[in-house]
């Protein structure tokens, strides 16, 4: 449900792990039972959204565009889910 979306948001915008370690992953949790809007949540948030890499960003960005800039990602990772949902 929402709450499960939410929480993989969280942990995707929060995780910094390679591809490589993350599509079996999601694979993974998907052929366990996660929805499609699940896991596109935790893919899209994991690779648009730092909240780890936020402190190098704000060095060398600005803090308003580092801000502004995962903001922005967090919403379109959010609506790449709902369409991913929509589509798949």
């Amino acid at each position: 449900g929402w709450l499960g979306t939410a929480a993989a948001a969280v942990i995707g915008a929060i995780t910094l792990i390679p591809g490589l370690v993350a599509f079996p992953l999601a694979g993974t949790i998907y052929r366990e039972g996660a929805s499609t809007l699940t896991v596109a949540a935790f893919i899209s948030t994991l690779t648009l959204v730092g909240i780890v890499t936020l402190p190098a960003e704000i060095e060398q960005l600005g803090k308003r565009l580092a801000i502004l800039r995962n903001g922005v990602s967090l919403v379109f990772a959010l609506l790449i889910a709902v369409v991913l949902e929509v589509i798949l």
